[in-house]
């Protein structure tokens, strides 16, 4: 009997050691960069030579990065240093004819380039605003990483949209994007001549958040190149909105993309669909980073469900309207789902384009 016990022990033994001890693959003639692979993990100790210097780190790769060559997170790893060993110099906003604020305009940002002076963010929240945090950020923080920081010395440039201040502390943010919240959709207005237009919103739930404000409308003066004007004077590339809603979006058709396929899907899809080099690669940029590490993703393109649910009355009428709504859910493996097909009616006069999206949890 102790004998017939002790089988499945030893067999459960044998299984953790085969899926969770790596083995050594040896060295790379980059400077000593060693590897070791487990079945449900690889470890890699940095150690290469480039033109930068010496780049010395452990990392551990799991998920599909787990097969991933070592030449391919060489370019992910080395897409970290940001700008590194570098100083920024050029003026981000001109602070003599700015003043200081105290207004909370920096929550939860992902870095996207970093200097030894300073570094770069976007909201992770979609916001119309770019950001310069003035200080020395310490090696453990990379190019991709979500923080939260306090700072000082905030000025911000209400004509750029640019936003600089001194950082004091930086640590990590847990935030995730809300399920039935329509994350930025924006509004792109493209008239033949300088015109004065009015854009209405009747929207089947709660806005959370709009730029600019959205007071029983927005009435702006839009250019030929989509640059939009307010009666103040202020400038704004496109209507922004945010909102809650109860709206259930369908993902019975669609498409199931592999998470490191997601950026060249989406170029492909989005040209289908109407927009233009300029507003896809805003698409992209703010979708991709929740998207591309997920082993798959599904993606489903909203029609009326989606127009249903968010009216847009626009004055004086345009000629073409092709709004875009994305509602996708992470997955993690590949689901068979009947394919959509994507097409969009030709840009001709006073043009109104529009996109967003919502991830659906499970």
């Amino acid at each position: 009997m102790k004998k017939k016990i002790w089988i499945p022990i030893i067999t459960g033994v044998i299984l953790l050691a085969v899926l969770l001890i790596p083995i050594p693959q040896g060295s790379y003639d980059d400077g000593g960069t060693r590897e070791w692979i487990a079945l449900t993990y690889k470890i890699v100790d940095w150690n290469k030579i480039s033109v930068d210097g010496i780049y010395e780190a452990t990392r551990i790769y799991f998920g599909a990065d787990r097969n991933k060559s070592i030449n391919e997170l060489w370019e992910r790893e080395s897409a970290k240093f940001g700008n590194r060993g570098e100083t920024y110099t050029a003026e981000w906003v001109e602070k003599s004819d700015r003043t200081k604020t105290d207004s909370e305009l920096i929550g939860h940002i992902r870095i996207t380039e970093i200097y030894d002076n300073c570094f770069f963010a976007s909201p992770v929240i979609p916001m119309p605003y770019q950001i310069k945090l003035n200080g020395e950020l310490s090696s453990e923080w990379c190019v991709g990483d979500q923080v939260l920081v306090t700072y000082e010395n905030l000025y911000y440039d209400d004509q750029t949209h640019h936003i600089e201040a001194d950082f004091l502390t930086v640590e990590p943010s847990d935030f995730e994007l809300e399920p039935g919240v329509d994350y930025k959709p924006v509004i792109y207005l493209y008239p033949e001549e300088d015109t004065e237009v009015s854009v209405k919103l009747d929207y089947s739930g709660r806005l959370t958040c709009t730029y600019p404000q959205y007071n029983d409308g927005w009435t702006v003066t839009a250019a030929p190149d989509g640059t939009l004007t307010d009666a103040n004077g202020q400038i704004y590339n496109y209507l922004y909105w945010e909102g809650e809603t109860l709206t259930q979006y369908d993902l019975t058709k669609g498409f199931c993309i592999n998470g490191e396929d997601t950026a060249a899907f989406l170029e492909d899809a989005l040209a289908k669909l109407g927009l233009n080099r300029r507003e896809a690669n805003e698409f992209i940029v703010f979708w991709l980073p929740m998207m591309q590490e997920n082993p798959y993703n599904i993606i489903s393109f909203q029609s009326d469900v989606y127009t249903e649910s968010a009216k847009l009355t626009v004055t004086p009428t345009p000629d073409t309207v092709i709004r875009v709504f994305m509602a996708w859910q992470a997955s993690d493996g590949y689901v068979d789902i009947e394919a959509q097909e994507l097409s969009a009616p030709e840009r001709i006069g006073f043009t109104v384009i529009e996109w967003g999206g919502t991830e659906v949890k499970q």
